[in-house]
């Protein structure tokens, strides 16, 4: 009776050790799916692939927009006079 118990723990353990181990070993690494056809395209290139084509005349032969010019302001003016502070409005008096 012994026997038979010893004989059963150690079919149930290996059993439960057999669900640990992979049934086909890879030279990979466990659990490597090396089953793709291709790579993915990346971010840029992909809208680069999707991006909308010019198919209409009017769209294929556009000039390019003429902006105006623009010239930037000076962000300081350097002067000789003295500096003046500046000061806050006042508030017009409120008639009772």
């Amino acid at each position: 009776m012994k026997l038979l118990q010893v004989i059963v723990v150690v079919a149930l353990s290996l059993i439960a050790v057999d669900a640990f181990v992979p049934s086909n070993p890879s030279p990979f690494g466990l659990g490597v799916c090396l089953d793709a056809k291709h790579v993915n395209k990346k971010a840029a290139k992909r809208m680069h692939h999707r991006r909308p084509r010019k198919s209409r005349p009017s769209d294929i032969n556009r000039k390019p927009t003429d902006y105006p010019t623009f010239e930037k302001p000076p962000e300081y003016t350097i002067t000789d006079a003295p500096p003046v502070l500046a000061t806050k409005p006042e508030a017009p008096a409120k008639e009772e």
